[in-house]
C-alpha cells in the first residue's frame, strides 16, 4: 500500500510538472506572455458568426431618411388597430446577411391588434441594406428597429 501511495504521489507530481510546462509553453508562445512587446494576432472574421458590434454598421440604402420614407409609403394600418385607436411602437429584430438581406425577422415587443404583423411584413419587404463590415469583410449582423404606429397620422 505504501508503494502504491508513493506511485500515485509520483504520478501527481509528474502531471503537475507537465501541466506547468504546457501552461508556460502557451504563455510564452501566445500573443502576450505578460510584458513582452508582442502584438495580439488579428482576430479572424467568421462568416458564420452573427455580429452585434461591427467596425461599420449596416445602412439602409439612402440612410435613415430613406428608411422613414420607405416605412411611411408602405405601411398599411390594420383595421383592428384603427377601430380600437391603438397606437404604439413595435420592435422588430432581424439578421442582415452578408449581402444586406433581411433574415430571421421576429417581433420582440409590440401592442398587438395587427400592428406586430404589419411591422414584420414591412421588415421582410425592405430592400437590401449596405452590409455591416468587420475588418473590411461583409458580415452578418443582428439588428433591432422600432416601427412607430400612430392613429393621428
Amino acid at each position: 500500500m505504501k508503494n502504491f501511495t508513493q506511485f500515485l504521489f509520483l504520478v501527481a507530481v509528474l502531471l503537475i510538472g507537465v501541466g506547468r510546462v504546457q501552461a508556460q509553453g502557451i504563455l510564452t508562445t501566445g500573443a502576450h506572455a505578460g510584458g513582452g512587446d508582442a502584438l495580439a494576432p488579428a482576430s479572424v472574421v467568421s462568416p458564420d458568426s452573427i455580429y452585434v458590434n461591427t467596425d461599420s454598421r449596416p445602412a439602409f440604402t439612402g440612410g435613415n431618411v430613406a428608411l422613414t420614407t420607405y416605412l411611411t409609403k408602405n405601411i398599411r394600418y390594420p383595421e383592428a388597430a384603427l377601430r380600437q385607436h391603438v397606437s404604439g411602437r413595435v420592435y422588430v429584430s432581424f439578421v442582415l446577411n452578408r449581402e444586406g438581406r433581411v433574415t430571421d425577422a421576429h417581433v420582440v415587443r409590440g401592442p398587438g391588434y395587427g400592428l406586430n404583423e404589419e411591422a414584420l411584413r414591412l421588415v421582410w419587404l425592405m430592400p437590401n441594406w449596405a452590409p455591416a463590415r468587420q475588418q473590411g469583410q461583409a458580415v452578418r449582423v443582428a439588428c433591432t428597429i422600432p416601427i412607430n404606429f400612430d392613429t393621428q397620422h
